[in-house]
Parts: structure tokens; C-alpha cells; sequence
């Protein structure tokens, strides 16, 4: 029905390889290589199908003693849950000792009178351009490998309390990147059962994290507490796949990459939930006229055709709510949010009619 190929203004995209009719399914992405329910909305947002009932607690948990910090919205979610998405039994461990290793810095931080942090690793003349990050994150690595070698890493007074604080926006951090970790972890050994979770075709997504950090520069900072923290709290056997690349690989991929789980029905009053990357899905350029029409149901993304499509035609969708917009304001938007200046063929219409 389509195939991935490379586009005439850069990277990759969906083109049709016959014609298809208006309201065609034209793919599934069938569940998320990682994702995360946002800390504010763990309690009420269902882990699998990720419904949210305006607020609503749901109340059931994993069986055992493990919780790994997620909530069901009945038996038959949290069952499909662990089937497909943990049958190795290797994830839930790691997000429990997340959740444990969270709990322990916020019950120590409430009991401290000291700052959470003594020093910041970034500095107020840092530059911030692309080879600046990478020696930094070199730096950071080294700092971490010596702390490797101590019998409490934790001791290492460079590192000091700032292995287990997490801000809200690190732990989700944190928590997508240990799915992924997972994930490349078992696709190493060759025990990932789910076809659709590899690193190599998660990887081949394009990375935006020097846009990223430039467009917001307090969270290389964030980045690297994830990074140490992650370090700090993973088994050994993930530890060879805890390294400053992939940690970069996972936060720069989500940046321009990710589906937003939005509040249904969707509409400009919606929540956004969390955050999920759908690697094939993520091959549907932008248009700010798609004919391509993109629906969650439960943890799925759809494509539906929004109009007939010609043979060769690119295959695109809208990446948000802005197609209402006027011009400039739908390029503002895909500037700061997607790092691109559109020229779609509505887009190139509309600069021609304002010249």
C-alpha cells in the first residue's frame, strides 16, 4: 500500500504504491518501542489501553509486590499488559526500582536541610553547540566510570546527592529511557519476543537533541541526572547498555519523534497524558494538508486516509492541532516544536499569495 522512501526535501517518508481510497486503514503502529505516563497522571491513566476518566483513581496494580508505578483500569489491561509488553519479566523489575530508588531520595530530600544539588555540571558560559555537548557528556561519562569503581559509587563527592534526586520531569525521563533500555537489552540477547522492538530500527530515527537543548538548555542538565541516575540504580546485566549514546540516542529521538497521549475525545482542552514513540509511525511526514488522519484507540496508533490518495503521493499527517492556523503561526509552531520550516504544498500556496 505505501513504502518508505527517501524525500526530495531530506530524510524519509511514506509514499503510495497505488492508489487508495479515502477512509483506507493504511497501517497500525501497534504498540509503543517506549513510553511513559506522566508522574502527575500515573494514578489515572490505565498503563495499557491509557484511559483517563477525568481525574479518576484506577486502583488495579500489578499481583505481588512489585507496582513498578503503574495502574490498570481493570484485570483484563493489566493481564494484556504483562503479556505482551514484559513476557521476558525483565522491565517491571527495573521500573520498580525506579519507583523505590525515587521514594528513598524524596524521603532523605524531606529530611535534609542541605540543597539537592551542590553544583551544577552546566555552567552559565556554556556554549551549548554540538561539540560542546559531546565533550561534555565525555566529561560526564568519565566521572561516572570512575564512580563505577568505588564500593559505593554513591560516595564519589562529585556525584553526591545528585545520583537519586529526580525532578518530576527527570522520572519520566528516566522512565522512558529504562524501557528502552529493556528493550535494547533483549534485542541484544536475542529473547525479544516483539517484533517491533529493535534498537536498530528505533535508532534509525533522526535525532534532535542539539535543537533540543538549544531550544531548552536546562535539560542537558536534567539529561545527565537521568543518565547517573540510571547508572546508579540499573542490575549489572543492563549496566553495558547504560552509556551516555544511548541514554542521547532515547532523549534526542523522543524530541522530535514522540505521540503525545492525549486526553480523549482529543480536542484543544485535551491533557496531554505522557509521551510514546512509534517508530514506523513516526515515518508520516508533516503537511499542513494532510491526507492522512492519525487516531489512538487504547495504546495503537491508526493512519486513516482523509481524502483519496494518488500513486506516489506522499503519505503525511498533521503533527498537531494546528491546521486552523494562519501561516505564520503553523510555522512558528513546527519551528520550536519539530525543528522545520514546512513547505508543504499549503504552506508553499500561502507564502506565494502573500509575496
Amino acid at each position: 500500500m505505501f513504502a518508505i522512501r527517501p524525500t526530495s526535501y531530506g530524510g524519509r517518508g511514506c509514499f503510495a504504491t497505488s492508489e487508495i481510497p479515502r477512509g483506507t486503514l493504511v497501517h497500525i503502529a501497534t504498540t509503543p518501542f517506549t513510553s511513559v505516563i506522566f508522574r502527575d497522571f500515573r494514578k489515572e491513566v490505565c498503563a495499557y489501553c491509557f484511559a483517563y476518566d477525568l481525574g479518576r483513581t484506577w486502583k488495579v496494580r500489578l499481583r505481588g509486590p512489585e507496582t513498578a508505578g503503574l495502574w490498570f483500569c481493570g484485570e483484563e489491561c493489566r493481564d494484556r499488559w504483562v503479556k505482551e509488553e514484559d513476557p521476558s519479566r525483565e522491565l517491571v523489575p527495573v521500573l520498580e526500582l525506579i519507583e523505590q530508588a525515587v521514594a528513598l531520595a524524596r524521603r532523605k530530600s524531606q529530611n535534609s536541610k542541605v540543597g539537592e544539588y551542590d553544583e551544577d555540571f552546566v555552567h552559565e558560559d556554556f556554549s551549548f553547540q554540538s561539540d560542546a555537548i559531546d565533550s561534555l557528556w565525555k566529561h560526564i561519562d568519565g566521572i561516572v566510570i570512575s564512580a563505577s569503581q568505588l564500593a559505593n559509587p554513591l560516595r564519589n563527592p562529585t556525584l553526591n546527592n545528585r545520583v537519586l534526586a529526580l525532578e518530576d520531569i527527570e522520572y519520566d525521563s528516566a522512565r522512558l529511557v529504562a524501557v528502552a533500555i529493556v528493550r535494547l537489552y533483549l534485542d541484544s540477547h536475542n529473547t525479544s519476543v516483539v517484533p517491533w522492538f529493535t534498537w536498530n530500527g528505533f535508532c534509525s530515527l533522526e535525532s534532535h537533541e542539539t535543537d533540543l537543548i538549544n531550544r531548552l538548555p536546562a535539560l542537558l542538565e536534567s539529561h545527565i541526572r537521568v543518565f547517573i541516575f540510571l547508572r546508579a540504580i540499573m542490575p549489572n546485566k543492563f549496566q553495558p547498555f547504560v552509556t551516555t549514546a544511548n541514554v542521547r540516542a532515547v532523549l534526542g529521538r523522543e524530541a522530535a519523534n514522540a505521540f503525545g497521549i492525549w486526553q480523549l475525545p482529543l480536542s484543544s482542552e485535551s491533557e496531554c497524558l505522557g509521551s510514546s514513540i512509534f517508530p514506523s509511525g513516526s515515518y508520516f511526514n508533516h503537511s499542513c494538508d494532510p491526507n492522512v488522519m492519525k487516531t489512538r484507540i487504547g495504546r495503537q496508533m491508526h493512519f486513516t486516509t482523509s481524502r483519496a490518495v494518488r500513486e506516489d503521493e506522499e503519505l503525511c499527517i498533521s503533527y498537531g492541532m494546528m491546521l486552523t492556523m494562519p501561516l505564520q503561526a503553523r510555522q512558528d509552531l513546527l519551528q520550536e516544536q519539530w525543528y522545520f520550516g514546512c513547505r508543504c504544498g499549503r504552506c508553499i500556496a500561502e507564502l506565494g499569495s502573500e509575496a
